[in-house]
């Protein structure tokens, strides 16, 4: 039987080899464990640059959103401006009230800047006659809803306009390349005629136009001066009407400045004068009052007729100053007149003087300042006036509660109605000369005097000029009367001798 062989020592190649094993095993660990953090760096460097290269892109996604969202906003705000721009380009070229153009724009284009250009411009501007009654009466609301109507009806009419404009107040504007349409003005002025509605009540308007056609060699301050030369004239011809612009108006309105100029210096300087024309009764030919009368002598020159410089004074404003110094004057001059002979003295008042505020004080003033007693004062207005102010009329009212009589001047010529006679503040009526002009016992003279004598009013003829004039005039009734067959107005000076009868009158040689 075989014996199993007993276990030996293991032969040195294979525990060598294993040992080897051993060795390579722990040296590869170790070397792993010595790689680890520098395996683990290089894992965080590539984790770091991938978060790097996700941040960057995330940054670039970011900064193109924003960059979009500027680039919009920009855009937004770019157009923003743009609206505002053009807003405000337009709020500075537009009435607000009408939406037309305004007078910036009117201005531009007369100046060849705007947006209508040519050779030629035919310029028309038009005023509205009686707007601001309505205006003052209704309320400025009212009046805006007036101006909004007035502005769709001239686009109406004047469809071929270039430009319509509001320059402000009731004044409008049209123009057109080259001349205007035939009859355009005119259909304009048409259009404004029919009735207006406004707060339950129809009211009415009527326009006047003046025109002017721009050369391009004037500035647009010429061209609106020549066209509001033309208005005027309109407006001075009886409104409601057209006048076009001819270089006689210029040289009137450079005549007007210098009246003007020369009435404030003579107002200044003392070249002014009040004479007097005296009011005479018919039935015996004594004086009775007379009226005082403005007189300009410049000196080293000719007088210049009360014809020739009223109506300046009228449109200047400079009346109110002057017929403040007549009155003072009159006041003073009349004292001794009416201390001897008991005459009374009748001064004009505008009606630019009889609407300032403190107009009856100032007239209690100058009575006092010049000593004569209220009942020796005859306030004499024109009949337009007394019906159209109510305001001036109550003035008058408290005036003749103090003794100041009131006269209607130049009856006739206006309204002349029984129903305004009977309500308004008048004590004489002055009858106006050119109902003498022709022939003095006619239907209407008889009428005016049965007229007056039924309201107790007492009646002055002017402008008696003969003696049939005179004596037919008392045939008929009338009480007194003046005019060059009597006097023509006097200084100062020759008043007394008047009173006095060293002058024959010829109503008392008719008598």
């Amino acid at each position: 039987m075989r014996r199993k062989p007993s276990p030996g020592p293991r032969r040195p190649g294979l525990v060598g080899r294993e040992t080897g094993l051993l060795v390579a095993v722990w040296v590869a660990g170790a070397a792993f464990l010595a790689a680890v953090p520098a395996l683990l760096h290089e894992f965080s460097s590539l984790l770091a640059g991938c978060v790097a290269l996700a941040a960057a892109a995330v940054a670039v996604l970011l900064l193109r959103a924003r960059s979009r969202r500027l680039a919009s906003s920009l855009e937004h705000s770019s157009e923003r401006r743009r609206g505002l721009e053009r807003a405000l380009r337009e709020r500075a070229t537009t009435d607000p009230v009408t939406g037309l153009a305004n007078r910036a724009l009117l201005t531009a284009v007369l100046d060849g800047r705007g947006p209508v250009r040519g050779p030629d411009l035919t310029l028309m501007l038009l005023d509205l006659d009686g707007f601001q009654a309505i205006n003052d009466e209704l309320g400025h609301a009212a009046g805006d809803a007036l101006l909004l109507e007035v502005a769709r009806r001239l686009r109406s009419a004047l469809p071929k306009a270039d430009l319509l404009a509001r320059l402000g107040d009731d004044e409008f504007a049209a123009v057109w390349r080259g001349a205007a349409p035939s009859g355009a003005a005119e259909r304009a002025l048409a259009r404004l005629r029919p009735g207006y509605r406004l707060e339950e009540r129809t009211v009415y308007l009527t326009g006047s136009a003046g025109l002017v056609v721009a050369d391009g060699r004037r500035s647009s301050a010429e061209v609106l001066r020549d066209a509001g030369l033309a208005l005027q004239a309109a407006k001075d011809g009886g409104r409601d009407r057209i006048v076009r612009f001819e270089a006689g108006l210029r040289t009137a309105a450079d005549r007007q400045r210098e009246l003007a100029a020369g009435l404030r210096r003579a107002l200044r300087e003392g070249e002014l004068e009040v004479y007097y024309q005296p009011v005479v009764r018919l039935a015996d030919g004594r004086i009775t009052a007379v009226e005082a009368l403005l007189r300009w002598f410049p000196p080293g020159a000719e007088a210049i007729p009360p014809g020739v410089f009223i109506p300046v004074a009228e449109a200047t404003g400079l009346i109110v100053p002057l017929g403040w110094w007549v009155l003072e004057r009159a006041c003073a001059q009349a004292r001794e007149w009416h201390e001897r002979s008991g005459i009374s003295v009748t001064v004009n008042v505008a009606a630019h003087q009889l609407r300032e505020p403190d107009f009856v004080d100032r007239v209690r003033a100058a009575l006092t300042a010049g000593g004569l007693p209220a009942s020796a004062l005859v306030l004499e207005v024109t009949e337009s006036t007394l019906v159209a102010d109510a305001e001036s009329t109550a003035r008058l009212d408290t005036l003749r509660a103090d003794g100041v009589r009131v006269a209607i001047d130049d009856f006739g010529t206006g309204y002349s109605s029984l129903a305004y006679l009977v309500h308004l503040p008048v004590d004489v009526l002055k009858i106006d000369r050119t109902f003498l002009a022709t022939a003095v016992d006619t239907t209407l003279m008889r009428a005016i005097l049965q007229l007056a004598g039924g309201l107790s009013l007492q009646t002055v003829a002017e402008g008696v000029e003969t003696e049939d004039q005179a004596a037919t005039l008392r045939a008929l009734g009338c009480e007194h009367a003046q005019g060059f067959l009597f006097s023509r107005p006097v200084p100062p000076v020759e008043i007394a001798p008047l009173l006095s009868g060293r002058l024959e009158l010829g109503a008392a040689r008719a008598g």
